[in-house]
Formats: structure tokens, C-alpha cells, sequence
């Protein structure tokens, strides 16, 4: 694989047609551009691989690298007990399989877990855990495997867990040292390698991005730090990676040093006269949403912008992040300079119904004429919750069958995190209901809320109502799926069943 990927650096710097195909559909910092920015792009042997592992379905050159030793290396079934042990914190019972299945040490460090981390940087806030994973062969240093950059065990770690592990033998590195506000650390390696000031570690963040420590942002923009640089993974800056992490003193740290202030990072600092300038330098961004092309201080990324997991939502406007942070005299800010589109997609988000129906009455036609992205805002307020706003946006006639690029209805999203009011307001408004429909993950509404019930990170949903309205509705319920575990969950498929089913 490593000459298949020479062949195709070779091949785009050639200016083959295919190469440049390849690489703009594939590779992640340059897809969501034009293809002739792509052509340009000075691509490497890191990147082609980036390139050749997403065409065959694996997120970073180390998960297919991964896949092709799990073809040849059969560990049984003790490899998906050694997972689940690692992500269960459970050190004594992974002591006792490790003992019994040694053959599991030759794969102890490799990228078995979540963006492509390894065991040790699970377990790095456990130490019983830490020191059952060293006792039988892992590397502490051994970083995880993601394309946009590896991870070390040392970031994004506590100040307590980073102590311990460096006793065990964790090499400091810049990224730690930024984030840990070591400048004696810092100090002694620059002077022996001045290009530790940009480097790009874990998402291909850069030292400043895990700085918080004033004292430490001053010492890395004295020496060349690049206060708008952007990670690779979520092409955000040092100052939206901090709000994203709710580090607002550290983002107002940053503004004070000359950060960039997108819309977003206005209404959120809460000053309406941050908000002004950005408005004045981008008047566009009274239109932006997050992880939406149109807006290019925050582009569309592909592991998301970093606002997305600060809201965890994408398509968010800056009046629904007024909203959000209950910052009223923005919301009215933003409002005074909204175009018409605009203010009633943000009234029908503060589920104003008056100030929403009096611009429908004016304008009929408005709703269809909405744009796909806005139109969708139906999804987002099913997947957040909010039934009101449901409610109102079926009242003006939005779209009930609309799906995202998962092919998810407001339906599915609602069923996602058992919002049975929101899925009430739905199957009230749909004389016929997307029941059956099949989203991008093979599932219906149903099943939706069945895998929903035991992955959603949320904990305001009610699954048992949520599944009795789509019982009721007419959603197909098949008797392979009981029993569940769950009693109320069970009687509420029971309804669904055909008498002849009995289960």
C-alpha cells in the first residue's frame, strides 16, 4: 500500500486527472472546495494514504492498517472483551484476560478504540488501569492513529493523571506543556528546536490551541504562534477550540491578544459590540450556521467545526446561539439586522409564534421558498427537543418529510432521543406520517428510537411514550425483537404485534 500511495503522489503532481478526482473527493481538507484548489494542494505520502484509506471505507490510513492485521491475526472473540473492558475502566478482570490470552499483548497498541486511540490513552485518568495495560507490554508513548494528527497520552489530560504518567515513562510533549502551563519545559525546548511552536499534534492542533495559561499564549505569540491557525480535523482556530471547551476567560484572553472574532464567538462572549464588527466585516454572517458552506471563518469540516460540539448541533444560526446563552439584547441586535428570511427562521427558534405568523401572513409564499439548509431547521428542533418550535413550523407549513444528508425525517431525530412530545406534535400535523421510511442507517422512526434508547447521550426523553405513539400510529413492529430487557419498552411494542404473534 505505501507504493500504491507513492504511485499516487507521483501521479497528482503530475497533473493526472484521476489523481486530482481522487484526492478532491477524498481528502479532507480539500473536499468541500473546488476542485481546482484541490489540484494545487501540495499534497504528501501522509495524505495520499489519507486518500486511499477513505476510498476503502476507514477513517485514517492506521484503521485500514489496522483492518489488514485483523485479516491475518485471528484474536477471537477475547478481542471485543479487551475493548469493552478498557472503555469499562475495569482493571482487575482485564489483569485476568490479559493473563489468560497473552496473544492479545502483540495488539495491546494498536488503534482499537475511538479516533483511533489506543488502550493506554483510554485509560489514562484510571491508574490501576494504566499500570495493568503497562505491566503486560503497552507503550506509554505510543500515540493514537487519526489522519488529521495522532494524539499523545499526554493531551487533553489532567494535571493529576499527566503527573502519574510521566512517572511512568510519558515523554512531554509541546502540546502537553502548552496545556499544562509548563514554560520551564517550554524554554529549555525551543532552544533546541524552534519549530515546536506550530507543530501540529493531536487533530492537528497547534500549541496555542491548548493554551489557557496567559503566560503561555504570550510565550508562544512572541515566538511566531499563529493565533488564527487552523486544526486539520475541525478547521478551528485557537480561539474557537477554547469557547468550544467553555474556556471563556481563556477566549477573552485570546481577543485581548487579537483573535479573530467570528459572529458566533461575538454572541457567545456576549458583547454586542463584538457583534457589530463581525456583522461589519462579514455581513454574510447574519446568515451563517455552523458547519455550513457560506461563512468562511467557520468552514464546513470533516470531523465538524469545533461549534458543533459546543452546541452539540450543527446548522445553529447566531440568533439560535443568542438563544442558547439567553442573550436577549443580541437576539434583538441580530433581529434589527436580519433580512425577512432570516428574522422569521429566528422567531419560529424563540417560538414566537405571533412575531412568526405575522411575517407568513405577509409573505404566503415564503415557507417553500426557503432555502434546502433552512428548511431543515424543522430536523434540528425535533433532534434538540423543541416541541413548541416544531409545533410552530408545522403550523406554517414546513416541511414534515424533510431529511438531512442521513436521510433522517424530523421523525427519525425526535425518535433518536425519545422526545414523545415532539413526536406527538409531528403525528399530529402529518395526515401520513413517514413511518416506514428508511433512513441512511437502515432504520425506521421504530427502530430509530430502539437503538436511540441505548446510545442517546441525552436524558430528558421518554422512550416508552415515544414508542407507544409510534405503535400506535402504525409502525411495524416485529416479534424478533422481544423481550427488550425492558418491560415498558416491551408492552409498548406488544401493542404493535399481530394477535397471531404473541410473544
Amino acid at each position: 500500500m505505501i507504493d500504491t500511495a507513492s504511485n499516487l503522489v507521483q501521479a497528482f503532481q503530475a497533473g493526472d486527472a484521476d489523481a486530482i478526482d481522487r484526492v478532491h473527493q477524498h481528502l479532507p481538507q480539500v473536499k468541500y472546495g473546488a476542485r481546482a484548489e484541490a489540484a494545487a494542494f501540495p499534497l504528501t505520502l501522509n495524505e495520499a494514504q489519507t486518500v486511499i484509506a477513505r476510498e476503502k471505507g476507514a477513517q485514517s490510513w492506521g484503521e485500514l492498517c489496522l483492518r489488514s492485521k485483523l485479516e491475518e491475526l485471528d484474536f477471537g472473540e477475547e478481542l471485543e472483551q479487551f475493548k469493552q473492558l478498557v472503555y469499562a475502566k475495569d482493571a482487575a478482570q482485564l489483569d485476568e484476560l490479559l493473563k489468560a490470552h497473552p496473544k492479545l499483548k502483540s495488539t495491546i497498541d494498536d488503534p482499537h478504540f475511538f479516533f483511533g486511540s489506543t488502550a493506554l490513552i483510554i485509560a489514562k485518568e484510571h491508574e490501576d488501569l494504566v499500570d495493568v495495560l503497562l505491566k503486560h507490554g503497552a507503550d506509554i508513548n505510543a500515540k493514537s492513529q487519526w489522519w488529521a494528527g495522532d494524539f499523545h497520552i499526554l493531551e487533553v489530560t489532567s494535571a493529576q493523571a499527566a503527573e502519574r504518567l510521566i512517572e511512568r515513562g510519558a515523554e512531554i510533549t509541546v502540546h502537553a506543556a502548552a496545556e499544562q502551563g509548563w514554560l520551564d519545559w517550554l524554554e529549555s525546548a525551543y532552544e533546541g528546536d524552534k519549530t515546536i511552536i506550530n507543530r501540529r499534534g493531536g487533530d492537528g492542533k497547534t500549541p496555542l490551541h491548548y493554551a489557557t495559561d496567559p503566560a503561555v499564549m504570550d510565550w508562544l505569540l512572541t515566538r511566531g504562534a499563529d493565533l488564527e491557525a487552523r486544526d486539520l480535523d475541525h478547521v478551528s482556530t485557537p480561539l474557537q477550540w477554547q469557547l468550544g471547551a467553555r474556556n471563556h476567560d481563556a477566549a477573552r484572553e485570546l481577543v485581548k491578544r487579537g483573535a479573530q472574532v467570528d459572529i458566533f464567538a461575538a454572541v457567545i462572549l456576549g458583547e454586542v459590540e463584538l457583534v457589530d464588527k463581525a456583522l461589519a466585516a462579514h455581513p454574510q454572517a447574519i446568515r451563517a450556521r455552523v458547519n455550513q458552506a457560506g461563512y468562511e471563518l467557520c468552514p464546513q469540516a470533516d470531523g465538524s467545526h469545533q461549534y458543533v460540539y459546543t452546541f452539540e448541533a450543527a446548522g445553529l444560526s447566531p440568533h439560535q446561539v443568542a438563544l442558547e446563552f439567553e442573550r436577549a439584547d443580541i437576539f434583538d441586535r441580530l433581529i434589527e439586522q436580519s433580512p425577512t428570511d432570516v428574522r422569521l427562521l429566528a422567531y419560529c427558534a424563540a417560538g414566537d409564534r405571533e412575531a412568526a405568523q405575522q411575517i407568513a401572513a405577509a409573505r404566503p409564499d415564503i415557507v417553500p421558498q426557503l432555502a434546502e439548509g433552512d428548511r431543515r431547521q424543522l430536523i434540528h428542533a425535533a433532534w434538540t427537543g423543541k416541541s413548541d418550535v416544531v409545533a410552530l413550523m408545522a403550523s406554517l407549513g414546513f416541511d414534515l418529510h424533510i431529511r438531512d444528508d442521513d436521510l433522517l425525517t424530523p421523525l427519525d431525530a425526535a425518535a433518536y432521543h425519545g422526545f414523545a412530545d415532539v413526536i406527538s406534535a409531528l403525528l399530529d400535523a402529518d395526515d401520513a406520517p413517514p413511518l416506514d421510511w428508511v433512513n441512511g442507517y437502515g432504520g425506521t422512526p421504530l427502530t430509530t428510537a430502539l437503538y436511540g434508547r441505548q446510545h442517546t447521550w441525552r436524558d430528558d426523553g421518554d422512550f416508552p411514550a415515544s414508542l407507544r405513539l409510534l405503535v400506535d400510529a402504525g409502525s411495524e413492529v416485529k416479534a424478533e425483537w422481544l423481550p427488550t430487557g425492558d418491560a415498558a419498552i416491551d408492552d409498548a411494542l406488544r401493542a404493535g404485534l399481530a394477535p397471531t404473534a404473541g410473544v
